[in-house]
């Protein structure tokens, strides 16, 4: 997905308050991955400048109806690292 993130503060952050996260099936995952090249190719996402929550949105647009459980973990996901961020975390 491109985007690192803080591992001593954010990411333990995720950590701590989620544990498993569902994974999509193999198909589902593919499907997501060529939209994202393909996006990319035609200049609609920034693998460099898009923000982690932008990323978090990409794969909650791709699996809303299809993995509901995992689309769940990654609102409340999102929720973290906006926390984060608006908390002035870098």
């Amino acid at each position: 997905m491109g985007k690192m993130i803080p591992r001593d503060t954010l990411h333990r952050e995720i950590h701590s308050k989620i544990h498993d996260i569902p994974c999509p099936n193999g198909k589902e995952c593919r499907m997501a991955f060529e939209e994202l090249c393909r996006r990319e190719r035609l200049g609609l996402i920034d693998l460099e400048n898009d923000t982690v929550e932008q990323r978090i949105d990409f794969l909650i647009e791709m699996w809303k109806d299809l993995c509901p459980a995992t689309v769940a973990i990654l609102e409340w996901q999102k929720q973290v690292v906006s926390k984060y961020y608006r908390r002035g975390g870098e």
